[in-house]
């Protein structure tokens, strides 16, 4: 899954922007931290949901049209 996923970076960066494409793969700590929450139990505290929330705005900034 590691290979697909990294090969699946690169051929995103071929195809947008490399800002963009690399922003948004840092929203998979915001994926990772409710898989921790939901299967593993792990508490979330204040920390956690700040961080997790910066960069779910960060990636909906983003996606709005004209960034």
């Amino acid at each position: 899954m590691s290979m697909a996923a990294y090969g699946l970076v690169l051929w995103a960066q071929t195809q947008g922007a490399l800002a963009a494409v690399a922003a948004l793969r840092e929203s998979s700590v915001v994926v990772a931290a409710a898989i921790g929450m939901v299967f593993f139990g792990e508490p979330v505290g204040r920390t956690r949901i700040i961080a997790s929330s910066a960069v779910a705005a960060g990636a909906l900034l983003l996606s709005m049209p004209g960034s």
